[in-house]
């Protein structure tokens, strides 16, 4: 019992300890993925204000003299359009501000920027970081804004974003494009405002962890409650099968003892034809049973054994088409839970039966290469309403219907429902042929 105690504090311990990891390792993976996705957000929203910035810079500048810079590069056009460049740059506390010129090749050039105090100012035609793929989105005409990107300047490392717009003449011709650079710092600065803006998210992330181991400890406790009720009922089916079975092995007992009693009698009295010709028709009567051998499920040998000598008893009887498959798709217990029921059922009509035909119960139990083909067919009187509510919960054709357990059918139905297979019931010429396919 001590024992017992110990073992079950470990296995809570280890519940506890596995938990935990559990909820750890999900809110680790929630906030990193919240994170993330809010540094994204603030990244899209951040280039799409400033690409807003962009046009409006373009809307303001002379065209006129960038067109007269980009072609003569007169100093008074350059630094009118630098000051008008400064002058935006620092209204919207912006890294660098430029106008770029695009060529034939994948890589942009300065034309003339506009950079911070700290900031060396741009050579003309100095190239710019500008990727390929945004360069050539800027040649079709189209805006485009960059990922974080990181430059080395002088030993130091710079973190910045970029956006850019088209800047076209009169004409429709391009001139270059209007960018703007946005330090890093400032995009870190919104995700972490954001971030703190939140603070609710932090208690949502756990909740869905506790939340969610919650759902799996109850579904895992549901399940060892379905598989607790499947193993009490399939213990129940055993045991009463296994009654039955020893029950039959008395009987045989019995009788074996009674006709070795008639043989010894015999052999006393010196009649000896009389003895050798009962023990023909015992053998005869033996020779039933050798269907048992074609079975080679031992489960289903011993259940139609038992079944055979209960309808023996009874006046019944039953006959076997059974091939030498073991059935393995189906697990013991459903077999049994099938055919026990099927059976009983049947071996019950055939007592109550009054017609002409004879009380013959049919066994089929074969696979035809692509399912398991499982019947039982025997003769009944049904009328109308009891052909309609055959296959109803707690149904039963008995007077008395504590007599039949009348859930019979409805876990036979359940059965073939585990295994996606089919259940067929007809009632022809007086016969009732049940027949189900796995």
């Amino acid at each position: 019992m001590k024992s017992s105690k110990v073992y079950l504090k470990k296995r809570l311990l280890y519940f506890v300890i596995v938990s935990c990891v559990v909820v750890g390792a999900l809110i680790s993976a929630r906030l990193y993925l919240s994170y993330f996705a809010t540094n994204k957000s603030s990244e899209v929203a951040l280039a799409k204000q400033y690409l807003a910035f962009a046009e409006d810079i373009k809307n303001g500048i002379d065209r006129t003299h960038v067109d007269e810079y980009r072609k003569s590069h007169r100093e008074e056009a350059r630094m009118e359009i630098k000051a008008y460049l400064e002058e935006y740059r620092q209204r919207i506390h912006a890294r660098y501000v430029y106008i770029l010129t695009l060529d034939e090749s994948d890589v942009s050039k300065v034309l003339i920027s506009s950079h911070p105090p700290d900031a060396v100012d741009l050579p003309v035609g100095a190239p710019c970081t500008v990727p390929p793929a945004q360069v050539n989105q800027a040649k079709r005409g189209k805006s485009y804004y960059t990922g974080i990107m990181t430059v080395d300047t002088d030993g130091m490392e710079e973190s910045y974003l970029s956006v850019g717009v088209p800047l076209h003449d009169q004409d429709g011709s391009l001139l270059g494009v209007i960018g703007i650079d946005i330090d890093a710092r400032d995009l870190e600065y919104a995700s972490n405002e954001v971030m703190r803006g939140n603070p609710f998210i932090f208690g949502i992330d756990v909740l869905f962890a506790l939340t969610l181991l919650t759902a799996i400890f109850m579904l895992n406790k549901w399940y060892r409650l379905r598989l607790r009720r499947s193993l009490q009922e399939s213990e129940q089916l055993y045991i009463s099968e296994l009654g039955k079975v020893i029950g039959t092995i008395k009987s045989s007992r019995h009788d074996l003892l009674n006709h070795f009693q008639v043989i010894s009698g015999l052999l006393q009295m010196n009649y000896v034809d009389q003895a050798q010709s009962y023990l023909r028709n015992l053998s005869i009567d033996t020779k039933v049973l050798d269907w048992t051998v074609r079975i080679k499920n031992p489960i289903l040998m011993v259940l139609f054994q038992s079944k055979w000598e209960l309808a023996k008893s009874r006046g019944i009887h039953m006959e076997f088409d059974a091939d030498q498959d073991e059935y393995r798709l189906v697990e013991s217990m459903d077999l049994v839970k099938i055919f026990s029921n099927l059976l009983d059922n049947a071996i019950e009509a055939l007592e109550l039966y009054e017609g002409e035909l004879p009380k013959l119960i049919h066994v089929t139990c074969r696979n035809d290469g692509e399912k398991y083909v499982f019947a039982v067919q025997n003769p009944a009187e049904l009328t109308a309403g009891e052909q309609k509510n055959f296959f109803q919960y707690g149904y039963t054709t008995k007077e008395n219907a504590q007599d039949l357990r009348g859930n019979g059918l409805l876990i036979v139905l359940n059965t073939v429902d585990k295994y996606k297979g089919s259940i067929h019931f007809t009632y022809e010429e007086g016969q009732v042929l049940i027949q189900i396919k796995i």
